[in-house]
């Protein structure tokens, strides 16, 4: 009698550690699942930061050429104001600019 009472428990104990195991093989298939999905979206997001510094790059270098030609044409306008200031010597006394206001008014 002992023999089948030692053998029922040791069989409940094999059935709920079977049961155990299979509730433990489908939490890791969903884990494997969900990994799969995070790797996908790692690859993703490398990818988008990839296209995200290429675009940082040609927006420096854009800039830069940008800020170069504006430099240019800002010498470029300051050396043609010199040229007429030198060209118009008058243009720059107080006296011109005051007979230059009365004959507007």
């Amino acid at each position: 009698m002992t023999y089948y009472l030692g053998e029922a428990i040791l069989f409940a104990a094999l059935v709920l550690t079977t049961l155990q195991a299979l509730r433990m093989r489908r939490e890791l298939r969903q884990v494997r699942a969900y990994q799969a999905d995070y790797h996908a979206a790692l690859a993703k997001t490398e990818s988008a930061l990839g296209a995200i510094q290429q675009t940082i790059r040609e927006l420096q270098t854009n800039g830069r050429e940008v800020i170069e030609e504006l430099g240019q044409r800002i010498d470029a306008g300051r050396r043609i104001v010199e040229e007429i200031k030198a060209s118009h010597p008058a243009a720059n006394t107080a006296e011109h600019v005051a007979s230059r206001r009365r004959k507007a008014a």
